[in-house]
C-alpha cells in the first residue's frame, strides 16, 4: 500500500485501477487529518441537507464521504449523483455503498467533471474533496461554474484542497511536517520521495485566496475557512447571498 506511488515516473502520478483498490489507505496515510475532513462534511450536512436532498461529489472516489453522511442520516432519504474520471474508483464506491441507500439514490458518473454538462441538478451540497488541485487554473474554475450552475439557489459547496503557502518559512514547516505525518502511518522515506516525484506537475496548488476569489468569480458567496492544517484548508460557501 504504501508504496503505490513508486510505481509512477516523475510527473507520472494517476488514478489507476490499481490505485483505486488501496487508494483508502493509501489517502488517510498521505493527507493529514483525512477523516477530520470527512466527519467535517458529514456533520455540516446536518444543517445542508434536507430529508431527500441531493449531495453532488465532484471526485467521490470509492465513495467515502456518501459513506460518511448515509451512516449519520440512515433514514433521511438522501440523493447523491457521485462523479469520477476514473471508472474503477466508482467501481469501488459501488460496492461499498451497496445497501446502504435505495435502489434509485445513488447515481454514479464516470466522466470529467470540468466538462458540461453534469448530469445532476439542483444539489443541495455539493462537495469537492482533493479533486480541483489536480486540475488546471481555467479547468478548475470551469469546475467550479458548473458546480453553481448545478446547484440550488437555497444549496452549499465544501472544498478540500492542498493550498500553496506564500511564505516560504511555513511552507517548509508545513511540509517536513506532513513528511513526519507520513512516515508515522507506515509510509517509507523512499515512498514519500516517490509520491513527490510523480505528483510533479500534476498536483497543482494555488494559495488559499486565489481559490477563495475563484470559488466567489464562480457566483458561489461568502467562503468561510472552515479547517486548515498547515497546507492543506476546507473552504465552505453558499449559492445564495444570504
Amino acid at each position: 500500500m504504501t508504496d503505490i506511488a513508486e510505481q509512477f515516473n516523475a510527473g507520472g502520478w494517476s488514478f489507476t485501477p490499481e490505485v483505486a483498490e488501496v487508494f483508502e489507505d493509501h489517502v488517510r496515510a498521505s493527507v493529514p487529518y483525512y477523516d477530520t475532513i470527512q466527519d467535517l462534511v458529514a456533520q455540516v450536512s446536518d444543517w445542508l441537507v434536507p430529508p431527500g436532498g441531493l449531495v453532488a461529489d465532484l471526485g467521490a472516489s470509492t465513495g467515502v464521504t456518501a459513506r460518511r453522511i448515509l451512516n449519520r442520516h440512515p433514514g433521511r432519504g438522501i440523493r447523491f449523483a457521485l462523479y469520477d474520471e476514473q471508472p474503477a474508483m466508482l467501481e469501488q464506491a459501488r460496492r461499498n455503498l451497496a445497501g446502504l441507500a435505495g435502489e434509485d439514490a445513488i447515481s454514479y458518473h464516470a466522466t470529467r467533471i470540468q466538462e458540461p454538462p453534469l448530469h445532476h441538478k439542483d444539489a443541495d451540497l455539493t462537495v469537492c474533496l482533493l479533486t480541483l488541485q489536480f486540475l488546471p487554473w481555467q479547468e478548475r474554475a470551469q469546475t467550479l461554474r458548473l458546480a453553481r450552475e448545478h446547484s440550488l439557489e437555497s444549496g452549499a459547496l465544501i472544498v478540500a484542497e492542498k493550498v500553496r503557502v506564500v511564505d516560504s518559512r511555513w511552507a517548509e514547516i508545513g511540509i517536513d511536517l506532513s513528511h513526519d505525518y507520513k512516515a508515522a502511518h507506515g509510509i517509507s522515506d523512499s515512498a514519500i520521495r516517490a509520491k513527490a516525484r510523480a505528483l510533479r506537475g500534476v498536483l497543482r496548488p494555488y494559495p488559499l485566496p486565489a481559490l477563495m476569489r475563484e470559488i466567489t468569480r464562480a457566483g458561489w458567496h461568502s467562503p468561510e475557512v472552515l479547517f486548515r492544517w498547515h497546507t492543506w484548508a476546507v473552504v465552505g460557501a453558499f449559492a445564495s447571498p444570504h
